[in-house]
Parts: C-alpha cells; structure tokens; sequence
C-alpha cells in the first residue's frame, strides 16, 4: 500500500468522482438558478428556509393581480359609459396612453368612435396587405404654418389650374416638379426655391415636399371626412402629423387586444374566485372600486382598509399619496412597489388610495393557493440541488487537487511519465480539447436539446393564461411555482456536464503534466516556431541562399502573369527549367548520399560515392561521407590490431608465468615433504603453497577469458541432461560449502532437462557460479538451486544473500576483474562470472544477474531439447 494514493486504479477512480462530481456541480447549480431565479448563492441560501407567503414569487403574483386590477379599470375606462359598453363613446387617440384622459373630450384634438376604431385595430393586426397607402404632400406657408394634402389631391389642384407652380431656377419646370414630388425626390422639399400659386396669381406656399406613405384611412374622424382635414383646421395638431401617426398607430395595435380582454370579463379577480382583495379610492370621483361588495361604500373606506389589515394569515400593502403613509406586512420594499402603483395613475400627484390583502389561509383554490402548493412542493428540490452544488463543489475541487498532485507520477518513482497526448504540441492539444468541447457544445445548441425544461419551465404568467384564460399578464416567477422540471432536460443537462468535465480533466491533467515535466513551453509550436527561426538565421549562409533563388522564382513566375509578354514567358519557363534541373540533381546527390550512408553503416568500410554531376554542397557532403569511410576502416583495422596484440601478450606472459610458476609449485611441494622441524618455517611453505595456486588460477583464468573474448575457442556441442550437471557440480563444490557453513537447497525437476552444449564449457559456467556463491554468500545460510522446465526452454537459478553489502550493479560484476570493493580480501581473480556470461552467451544461452538489497540471484536460459532421453 506504499503510495497508494499514486496507483492507476485510484487516480482513475478520483478522475471518475471529479467528472461526475462537476456535472452534478452544474446540474445542481442549472436546478438551483432555475427554481430560485437567481445563481446568486446568499439568495439561493435564503431562500430555501423561506415561506411562500415572504417569497419574491408571492410579492411578484400580488405585483400581478394588482397590475390586472389597474389594466380592468383601464380598459373599462375605455370601453364604458356610465358602468356599460358605450360602442358610440368618443376617444381622442391623442390622449389615449393617458389613462385619466381616455374620455375627456373637452381638450380632444384627434376623435374617433369606440367602435370605428376597434373594427380598424381589428383590420389593422390581421390584415396581410400594405396598411399604408398614397403619399402626403407637406406645403408650407409664409406665416410657417402647414398644410398637407393626399398625393392625388394635390396633383389634382395642379391638372385643373387651381395651382400652379414658380420656379427660381428657369431650367426647373412643373412637370418635373410633380416627377419628383411622386417618386420621392423632393422628400427635403426646395427650401425656397418653389412657390405655389392659386388662378389670381397669389402665392400660397413657399416650399412643398413628400412626407411619405400614409397610414390608410379605413374609419373618418369625428367632425371631418378624413384624419388631413382635421389636422389642417385645428391649429394645435398642425406641424405633428408623424406624432399623430404615431398615436394612431399605437391605439390600433393595442385596441383589438383590449376589446378581447373587456369581453373575456374579469371573473377570477371577482368574489367568490380569489383569495386577492381589493379597494382603490377614487378620491376625485368620490367612488370605490372593489371585488368586495361589502367593501363598496366611499364614505366607509377607511374602516374597510383597517378590515383589509386584519387577521393573523392576512398580506396587506396599502399605497397611499404620501410614500411615508405606505403600509405592508409583506417582504418587500416600499418605495419600489409607491413607485410602481404611481405609474399606473394618471398623475403622480394622485390622491387616490390602493388597498390589497391576501388571505393566506387560502380558502379559494385559486392561482395563490396552487402557487403555495408548488412552491412548497419544489422546496425540498430546490435544498437537494443546493446541497449536491455544495457537495459537487466540494469533491470536485478535491479531485482536481489530488490529480493535480499525482499526475504523471507513480508508485516509488518520481519521473514524470507522460502519455502520447502530453507530447503532442501544447496549442494542437488546447485546441483539440478546447475545440471539441465547442463543436458538441455548438451541436445541441443547433439541435435546439438546449435542456428546455429547465430555460423555457412555464411561467407563473402561463400557468394563470391556461388556468383563468387570461391574455396579458406581464409577470415573471421563479420556477418554485411551476409544477416540475423535465428529467429528460434534466438528464441531458447531467450529461452535457459529464462531457463538460471530462474534457476539462483531460486537458488539465494533461496541462499538469507538461508543467511538472517541464514541457509547456518547450513542447509548443510557438517555442519550436522561434527554435526554427533560429536555426534559420544561424544557418542563414545557406538559408538565405535558398530564400533568394525560390523569391527570384516568384518574381519571375509574376512577373509573367502580370505582363503576359512573350520575353517574360521566355524567362518564366527558363526558371522553370532551372527550378526542374536543380531538384532532379538535388535528388540524384541525395539518393547518392543516403545510398552511402546506408553502405557504410551496414559495415561496408569500402564503399566509396561516386561524386560525378555532383557539385556544391552535395559534392561537399558526400567527400566527407567518403574520409568517414576511410577513417572508419583504419579505425577499425587498428582497433583489431591492438585487441590481437592485447591477446598475444596476455597468452605470451600467462605461458611465461606458467612455466616458473609451476617450478615453483613443484619445490615448495618437495619441501613440504622435507622433514622440516620448524613449525614457523612449514607455515611459511603452507602460504607459499597457497598464494602460488591462487596466482596459478589467475593465470588459467586470464588465459580463458582471452580466449573467449577472442572467440578462439571450439565448441563441441552435445545433447545432455542439466540435472545432472547441476548434481555433479553441487557435489564437488559440497566441501566448500560446508566450510563455510551454507546449506545447499537443490530443486530439480523428475523430468530431464536436455539443452545442447559443449559438456567442458558448461561444467566451467556452473563450477564459476557454485564458486562465486561459495566465496562471497554469507556464512550459516541457505543457498538455492532451483532447475525449472517449460514448454521450449531450459531455466536455471542459484541464489544466494551476499555476506557484504553489494555497492556495485549487476551490470558491473560481469565485467572483468570486477569483484567489488567489498571482495578485496577473497580468492578470486574475478574473472569467474564474467567468463561464465560468456560462456553461455557463446553456446546460445541467456545469462543475467539479479540484485535486490542484499539478495544475488544468478539465471541461465537454454532451449529446451525435445524427444531426447540422455
């Protein structure tokens, strides 16, 4: 379990809970600012412990009845005369966005019938033809006073003599004049430059231009035959006619819409069908409107708002003239809801009074009562998403931590290890992530599954539209009063996030990575971009030569496409011709070169590159792949000839050592039989015997590994049985062993092990192996010898705890004359592994060491003979 934290199973596990962690995290926050209406987290954490009754969605569903309470007496003020529909009711379209001012026809200016204009509205929002006919002509009189007329009129005046035109400009003519006023060239007019005439010569106007299209006249004024004449005889209107098109227009688009709603009734503000009150003083009128009946008496208006106030489950907002005398027990705030009732008045200085209360015991099913019935109902949803946002959050931020601190590292290893995608360039991976993302983004944004359930949930507007079968209601609610969200949205919100967040982990990790392993930069395009121009500009002696001839190319290629000469046609295909040749014996120099390079790298030290139609750099390159060729060879031949004066001298001097060395092995042996009484002297003749042996082994050893080293040895191969080797070796080597107190542990397969070698060398590999674990294995313990078989191959093992800590590698004690410092002191020329690695790997096998703290363990591989029985 030693860093556990940094193993692949658990780094893979914390990335799963990150990713998930982050879309529930989003998915939370998508549920929480959807029911809350805010992903302001101090709103959302108040709101959770909030009751309807002290919510936004309540204030904002009183906010609404009241603001259909002001739209009935609007429209009913509109619509009625003396408390019924008036169809013939005059309505000055001047005054009609003033609500005090609908019918007050003492200052009118522009007057139509109630029903004219609510047939026009009706003609004017369903109809698909052009609502906009011929155009007006503006003239404009001395006294600056306007007159205007329909475009067929005016010519009319113009055919008949009535009028006539005058020009400053003597080139200018009245049949042109009429051209430009109808195809709206004179739109600015002549400023001056023109007057109107009448027959006696008398000048009307001073200037006359085109106003543009006029809205078509379905229904006539009262007191004229069309909207013109009224505007030409009243003075006040005179100058406005784009204002007054303006009203007109407003009055048509709205009108229809309000005559629907005047017939549609207002039964669910009515008694008996909610649980909303209200009594709105009419202190000019000396009237109350309410939905109470009992409530209807102007002179006890007082008394009824104190009844409105009364009761524990009752929310009152009393608006009164004076912002100061504002009176609710609801959570809202008072100068913004003054504000607003002001607003619907017909004056700010009203002295009008607005009472509302709601019985919060709620004894009308109506859209208050349902509306605390989802709202309660949605709470607990809206504290679950709040508790998996934090929850979410929380995992996430830890998952990116952890990752962040074990990226790229494993378990008792601090190399960074990178994938495949951290090496690619860091922009190539930003944008392969990056780009990704947006693209499946930009996908279910075009396919329109952009989780509508939880962006387009029902509003509280459209819940009373379905439920009371009103029109307009311009109210917007949380989603707390909305039945439910949509768990296929829902899911797919999950999901999206999922995506989300995979793509940031691999990018992050990733980004992680390069910063630990230090590539960030160095692995970037821009980074290789600025290496490459620097390797340009230091390499610009040739560079800057190839840069010139491909611009002269250019310059020439364009200069024939620009001129189209024949001279220059002449030089463009000369370049091309010179462009041809130039890369046809560039690539016959490099398939000469690469084919060299590929020759003496093979080993052929005499290959030399024929250097004809070669020239420049080419020729160049190619000269010094053939000096490397010769250098190379004499390299090699005095390598060769130093390594066969190294073997003659070591087989000269081992003979020579050999034959002194053997005399004197021979006298000390002759002494040794002497009747010598002094034991000191005999002991002197034991070492003699001892170190001329030892020094009689170095010499065969260094002999052998000569040999071998050489490849001057014959090999004379044979089929035999491993186990009995192995047996034969255990059993000369028992001595020596026992002498330093090592028990041998012998595991040995029932079947024969038969490999093919040379019987001599291989007794030699096992003898140098027993040997080596003979000398150095540490007193009083066991060593192992363990033959196993498989299908095809031959493994054999010996191991052993070193007496002494091993300070030198594996590697190293196969080497020559290695035996650690350690070993000094021991018999040995420390040749014996070395030429045991040999050994085997000249007769097909495979020979390594093992090291681990202070275990040594020796392997040896050999095919396996089959079919054979020794």
């Amino acid at each position: 379990m030693k860093q556990w934290y940094r193993r692949t199973l658990t780094k893979v596990i914390v990335l799963l809970v990150g990713i998930i962690s982050g879309a529930a995290f989003v998915t939370s926050l998508g549920v929480a600012a959807t029911y809350a209406g805010t992903i302001d987290p101090s709103q959302i954490t108040s709101l959770v412990n909030e009751p309807y009754e002290d919510s936004q969605d309540f204030n904002s569903a009183v906010e609404g009845a009241m603001y259909e309470t002001f739209g009935m007496f609007r429209v009913k003020d509109v619509m009625e005369t003396d408390g019924a529909y008036d169809p013939n009711k005059e309505i000055d379209v001047m005054s009609y966005s003033d609500p005090g001012q609908i019918g007050n026809t003492d200052s009118a200016k522009l007057i139509y019938r109630l029903e004219d204009l609510i047939k026009w509205s009706e003609d004017y929002n369903s109809s698909s033809e052009d609502l906009y006919s011929e155009n007006v002509i503006v003239c404009r009189n001395a006294e600056g006073s306007y007159y205007y007329y329909y475009f067929d009129d005016f010519l009319a005046l113009f055919e008949s003599g009535q009028l006539t035109a005058k020009f400053d400009d003597e080139y200018q003519t009245q049949a042109q004049f009429l051209n430009d006023l109808s195809n709206k060239n004179a739109e600015a007019g002549y400023n001056g430059g023109v007057r109107i005439l009448d027959p006696d010569g008398n000048e009307l106007y001073t200037d006359c231009w085109n106003f543009g299209a006029a809205l078509r006249e379905e229904y006539a004024p009262v007191g004229g035959e069309d909207l013109l004449e009224i505007v030409n005889n009243t003075p006040e209107l005179n100058g406005n006619l784009s204002e007054i098109y303006d009203h007109l227009a407003f009055v048509l688009s709205g009108l229809d819409d309000d005559y629907m709603t005047y017939q549609s009734g207002w039964e669910y503000l009515e008694e008996g069908n909610t649980n909303f009150t209200y009594l709105y003083v009419d202190r000019e009128k000396k009237q109350v409107l309410t939905n109470r009946a009992e409530f209807a008496e102007y002179a006890d208006a007082q008394k009824h708002i104190r009844e409105m106030k009364s009761g524990g489950s009752v929310k009152y907002m009393i608006v009164n003239p004076k912002l100061k005398d504002f009176e609710t027990n609801m959570n809202l705030t008072a100068s913004g809801e003054w504000d607003m009732v002001r607003s619907y008045e017909s004056s700010r200085d009203s002295e009008n009074i607005l009472a509302v209360s709601v019985d919060t015991s709620y004894p009308i099913q109506d859209q208050f009562y349902e509306g605390r019935a989802n709202y309660n109902r949605n709470l607990p949803f809206l504290r679950g998403a709040l508790f998996l946002f934090v929850t979410g959050g929380i995992l996430f931020l830890v998952s990116a931590v952890w990752l962040a601190i074990t990226a790229g590292k494993k378990p008792g290893d601090e190399e960074v290890h990178l994938t495949v995608f951290d090496r690619w360039k860091t922009e190539i991976s930003a944008v392969l992530v990056i780009g990704l993302w947006v693209l499946v983004t930009c996908i279910v944004i075009a396919g329109g599954t952009t989780f509508g359930g939880i962006t387009d949930l029902s509003s509280a507007a459209g819940y009373y539209a379905e439920a009371y079968g009103a029109e307009t209601i311009p109210v917007v609610y949380s989603a707390l009063f909305t039945t439910a969200i949509d768990m296929v949205d829902l899911a797919g919100l999950f999901f999206y996030g999922l995506f989300t967040f995979l793509c940031f982990f691999a990018g992050y990790v990733s980004l992680v990575r390069r910063i630990k392993a230090k590539i960030l930069w160095k692995g970037s395009l821009l980074c290789a971009l600025i290496r490459a121009v620097g390797q340009v500009w230091r390499s610009r002696s040739v560079t800057l030569r190839g840069a010139a001839a491909v611009l002269g190319f250019m310059f020439l290629q364009w200069l024939a496409i620009l001129f189209r000469d024949l001279p220059f046609l002449v030089l463009a295909l000369a370049a091309d011709a010179a462009a041809i040749w130039a890369v046809m014996c560039g690539a016959v120099a490099k398939n000469r070169i690469r084919k060299g390079i590929e020759e003496i790298s093979g080993g052929n030290l005499e290959y030399r590159i024929d250097l004809k139609w070669l020239r420049g750099e080419e020729r160049d390159i190619a000269e010094k792949i053939n000096n490397i060729g010769s250098g190379l060879n004499k390299a090699v031949d005095e390598a060769m000839r130093n390594e066969r004066l190294k073997t003659d001298l070591i087989t000269n001097v081992s003979h020579d050592i050999k034959t002194p060395l053997t005399s004197i092995i021979n006298y000390v042996d002759i002494l040794k039989r002497s009747n010598i009484a002094d034991e000191k002297i005999r002991g002197y003749l034991d070492i003699l015997e001892s170190k001329a042996q030892r020094l009689k082994t170095l010499t065969e050893d260094v002999v052998e590994a000569s040999k071998v080293s050489s490849g001057n040895i014959t090999l004379e191969y044979m089929d035999m049985d491993l186990r009995e080797l192995v047996q034969q070796t255990e059993g000369e080597m028992a001595e020596k062993f026992a002498a330093r107190n090592l028990t041998m542990v012998l595991n040995l397969p029932e079947e024969p092990a038969v490999i093919h070698v040379d019987g001599r060398r291989m007794w030699r590999v096992l003898e140098n192996i027993f040997g080596n674990a003979a000398k150095y294995a540490m007193p009083g313990t066991r060593v192992y010898a363990d033959l196993i078989l498989t299908e095809d191959k031959v493994n054999f093992s010996l191991k052993n705890v070193s007496e002494q800590q091993l300070n030198i590698s594996a590697d190293e004690l196969t080497e020559r004359f290695i035996r650690g410092d350690i070993s000094r002191s021991t018999e040995g020329s420390g040749l014996g592994l070395s030429i045991a690695k040999s050994l085997t790997v000249m007769q097909g096998g495979q020979f390594d060491l093992y090291l681990d703290g202070d275990l040594f363990r020796v392997n040896i591989q050999f095919d396996r003979v089959r079919g054979r029985n020794i």
